[in-house]
């Protein structure tokens, strides 16, 4: 071996010291928590924007109902606007579900104070106590009949919530095939389709014990169907409550309707976790009506009345807009303006802000105090009454 040659020096191995470690460790740490802040961030505000957006589709359907109901109180085919249809006399005025002399009524819940109301639970109790709602005279029914609402006189609707009641025209006019007879028979025509609130199927938009509307230019009535039956191409009404007079009602110029009643109101849902919007038909072909769940979440419903106060003629225009116990003369209505508190179906995430109160229609609504808290949304539709005159 060579003395002269020398020895390579041994290379070093480069690496982090301690404190470079730390502070890259540091980084990490800081970078990993503001990911999962803008994560659990954002999937909040998902869980939230999807909540709202299912409370806002639910509100949406429940309001094309309720417009679609208003909307075609006072309709009386060719009659409207002339006058008042007669009644038979098997549809009681003193009956929710019968008094065709009012076309759209309401009830006030009659504690709320100084436009100020608390909601004193998540779940509040439903009451059948009459006496919590008040309505004007001359509606028919001036005592709110709760027992009829809610099918069941042990059940109750919510308090703090009004309730509207709409007697309108459904479904598409029929008309005569046949001159009416010194009796109790209509014949009309046959068409297709529709069911009664029985579930079996309609005849020309007709079942036994249907309501419905007979009406020319020059006069109408309000009838109960007592039996329905098919005849060649056409059906037989046969009406109770009187005979018609012979010649009355021509084919050429007479239209028949089916006519029903419905209510709106709050109680508690069908899953026992809220209250919800509810819509009950009287069809007259089930003796309690027939009820729908509209929307789950309702915590408070405010309704108004539009008036037109013009005198001595009516123009049609809303001059205000009153409570039910408020209105003088239900003829004069001509607008429904209803405002609806909704609340979202799941919680909000623990330490979430969220607003103690909201309005509705004029009344300030306090929201519990205990318990989780939710998302909230205020939601209201003014429904112009399009064929209101004197008679609804």
């Amino acid at each position: 071996m060579n003395s002269n040659t020398r020895r390579s020096p041994s290379r070093k191995v480069a690496g982090l010291s301690l404190v470079e470690l730390m502070v890259a460790l540091t980084l990490g740490l800081v970078l990993t928590f503001a990911l999962a802040s803008v994560y659990l961030s954002s999937k909040t505000a998902f869980k939230r924007q999807g909540q709202v957006s299912s409370v806002q589709q639910g509100i949406r359907t429940a309001f094309e109902y309720l417009t679609s109901d208003a909307r075609m109180v006072g309709h009386l085919g060719c009659f409207t606007g002339t006058g008042t249809p007669t009644q038979t006399s098997d549809l009681l005025a003193s009956d929710l579900a019968t008094n065709f002399t009012i076309g759209v009524a309401g009830y006030e819940y009659k504690n709320v104070t100084a436009n100020d109301y608390t909601l004193s639970s998540l779940v509040p109790t439903d009451v059948t106590t009459s006496g919590s709602w008040e309505t004007s005279s001359g509606t028919g029914v001036n005592t709110i009949p709760i027992a009829s609402l809610s099918g069941d006189a042990t059940v109750g609707i919510t308090p703090g919530s009004d309730v509207l009641v709409i007697r309108t025209t459904t479904g598409a006019p029929v008309r005569m095939t046949a001159a009416v007879g010194a009796a109790s028979t209509l014949a009309i025509e046959s068409i297709s389709g529709g069911k009664c609130g029985s579930g079996t199927a309609a005849t020309s938009g007709f079942c036994a014990n249907s309501f419905g509307l007979v009406a020319n230019c020059t006069k109408a009535r309000v009838f109960k169907v007592s039996s329905v039956a098919a005849a060649g191409a056409g059906a037989t009404l046969t009406v109770g409550g009187g005979n018609f007079t012979a010649g009355e009602y021509a084919p050429d110029s007479t239209e028949v309707f089916p006519l029903r009643t419905i209510a709106y109101y709050v109680r508690k849902s069908s899953n026992g976790q809220t209250a919800s919007l509810y819509r009950r038909v009287f069809d007259g072909t089930v003796a309690a009506g027939t009820e729908q769940e509209l929307i789950e979440g309702v915590e408070n419903v405010q309704i108004t009345y539009g008036r037109d106060t013009t005198t001595p003629d009516a123009d049609g225009v809303v001059n205000d807009y009153v409570t039910a116990n408020q209105v003088t003369d239900w003829s004069r209505v001509v607008a429904v303006r209803i405002s609806v508190l909704v609340r979202a179906a799941d919680p909000l995430e623990a330490g979430t802000t969220a607003p103690s109160q909201g309005v509705v229609n004029g009344v300030t609504v306090h929201y519990p105090t205990t318990g989780a808290k939710y998302d909230r949304r205020v939601f209201t539709t003014t429904v112009a009454v399009r064929n209101k005159i004197s008679y609804f």
